[in-house]
């Protein structure tokens, strides 16, 4: 089936995107701080590749692998740190990300890129203003990239995703910090993974409505 990248594969929505890809056919390589051993186990069962590539998303001075991928998913998140270094995370780092892969594939002439974006990033809650205001960033960056990606010839697209709120230590955080409870979902990767794969422009809830889950409780 081919390659696919993905950050973030140690938490909820990565991990169940990860071991959907590996359903789907692809040898994945992980690209983070740690390795998911339980999907890196599932992968050898049913016999795809996995990979653990040391990509930390805080460190400018991360490099990514070498090669292209058929795929790359961004899901991962921090919440640690000081506004310059949430801002660097979770907006300039992830960026520059999507966009040095993007070069590989635009040069290939084909690829698919998602990028997960929490429904926090739209909505200015208490609390919440250092960790959503990157995360806005990236998805406007995202939705601007996106637009410009479909006026290529080649073929290389990039779907934003917007995933239901799960169970997870960010949407715990998110939820800490606001004070706002919102009603959580199981992860359910596969409508996702296919509008990614179909270079669809969104996945995922649409923002009006991701906005009035969060507002209307």
């Amino acid at each position: 089936m081919g390659t696919a990248w993905i950050t973030g594969a140690s938490g909820a929505w990565g991990g169940a995107l990860a071991r959907t890809l590996v359903e789907a056919g692809y040898d994945v390589v992980t690209l983070g701080r740690r390795d998911v051993p339980e999907v890196a186990a599932y992968a050898a069962k049913v016999g795809r590749g996995w990979d653990f590539a040391r990509f930390d998303l805080a460190d400018p001075g991360a490099v990514l692998p070498e090669g292209t991928p058929d795929v790359l998913i961004h899901a991962a998140v921090s919440t640690e740190g000081d506004r310059a270094s949430l801002a660097a995370a979770d907006y300039l780092a992830p960026a520059a990300l999507v966009e040095a892969v993007a070069a590989r594939m635009l040069q290939r002439g084909s690829g698919r890129l998602g990028v997960l974006v929490p429904q926090n990033a739209r909505l200015g809650l208490a609390g919440l203003g250092d960790l959503s205001a990157p995360q806005a960033a990236l998805w406007a960056w995202c939705e601007a990239r996106r637009d410009e990606l479909a006026k290529d010839p080649r073929d290389v697209s990039l779907t934003v995703v917007i995933p239901g709120r799960t169970a997870s230590p960010t949407q715990r955080l998110v939820s800490e910090r606001s004070g706002h409870r919102a009603r959580l979902s199981t992860p359910d990767p596969e409508p996702l993974l296919r509008a990614i794969l179909a270079g669809k422009r969104r996945a995922g809830r649409r923002p009006v409505l991701a906005a009035l889950a969060m507002l209307v409780r």
